[in-house]
């Protein structure tokens, strides 16, 4: 009983030492990664301030028929019988 005990006992460190470790290295993997990220310069569009998507005229609503109505396969699809 006493050995089959110390096995178990063994058994369960090895498991804690080799979670903790892998807990240990995943954390400082995450670490580093995010201090890689910070110090990295943040990319911009390059607009100007006054620039805009939307050309003037013209509303959000526009611009979203014009991309549903045009170009191929746009609009309701055709039934078709046999």
């Amino acid at each position: 009983d006493f050995a089959e005990g110390n096995i178990h006992h063994k058994a369960l460190l090895i498991s804690v030492t080799v979670c903790s470790i892998l807990l240990v290295l995943i954390i400082i993997f995450c670490y580093f990664r995010y201090k890689r990220q910070e110090t990295r310069p943040r990319y911009s569009i390059g607009l100007e301030q006054d620039e805009t998507y939307i050309p003037p005229g013209e509303s959000l609503k526009d611009l979203i028929e014009q991309s549903q109505s045009s170009g191929s396969g746009s609009g309701l699809p055709l039934l078709v019988r046999d």
